[in-house]
């Protein structure tokens, strides 16, 4: 534990971060395992060029903002949205797509308790979840088309274990749980705005918060599939 804590507080002195360990002498051998593994688990060079970047990032005052391009619709023709249809239809009997559920809420603003996938709306003839809607409509184009659509789905560290609890009970509403991947959303240490000092939320535990929707595929690449 020596040699670690020492190598630990040289890293945390090259970043100046020193103040994680402002209240090591006060932890148990529990809390001091639980603070020091969280440190060894952050890329600090990386946080540090995110804080600079955030820092010296200038609008401009004369910037115009305008409209994206966007087209309506209703208004492609017929034979060119068979065309694009078509083109989608390749894709999809060749293999070359997979869907991707960003899933890391909590249904809160919902009024639901739990992950946000599985809020059941009233629909007719019976309610139904998000995920389950969202696996009807997948198992709808697998028949379609006769494939089997991988299906991605990021969950975070709060509701992971209860989205695979869901699915599992659910026996993953008939979708083949072969082609069913979660996978957990990486996370950042959130950090002071006047200094860059990472914050904690406990004596022994580093304040950390989801990384983004924007993480997806580094999440992706970061975890290991459940």
């Amino acid at each position: 534990m020596d040699s670690r804590l020492s190598s630990i507080r040289d890293l945390l002195k090259k970043y100046n971060q020193e103040h994680l360990l402002s209240f090591y002498n006060e932890l148990s051998d529990e809390q001091r395992n639980c603070l020091l593994t969280q440190i060894e688990s952050i890329d600090f060079e990386k946080i540090n060029k995110l804080y600079s970047d955030l820092k010296t990032i200038s609008i401009p005052t004369d910037e115009i903002i305008e409209p994206l391009d966007y087209f309506i619709k209703s208004s492609i023709s017929i034979k060119e949205r068979r065309n694009l249809e078509n083109k989608g239809s390749e894709l999809l009997k060749l293999g070359n797509y997979a869907v991707v559920t960003m899933a890391g809420g909590q249904g809160t603003r919902l009024g639901h308790k739990g992950p946000k996938g599985t809020f059941e709306l009233n629909l007719h003839p019976k309610k139904e979840s998000l995920f389950e809607i969202l696996a009807d409509k997948l198992k709808s184009a697998n028949k379609r088309y006769n494939i089997e659509i991988p299906w991605y789905i990021m969950t975070s560290e709060n509701n992971n274990d209860d989205t695979i609890h869901f699915f599992e009970a659910k026996n993953y509403f008939g979708y083949n749980k072969d082609k069913v991947t979660f996978f957990v959303q990486s996370k950042l240490p959130l950090v002071n705005s006047d200094d860059g000092k990472i914050l904690l939320i406990e004596p022994y535990k580093v304040h950390e918060a989801s990384n983004g929707n924007g993480n997806l595929f580094e999440s992706l690449a970061c975890n290991r599939p459940y």
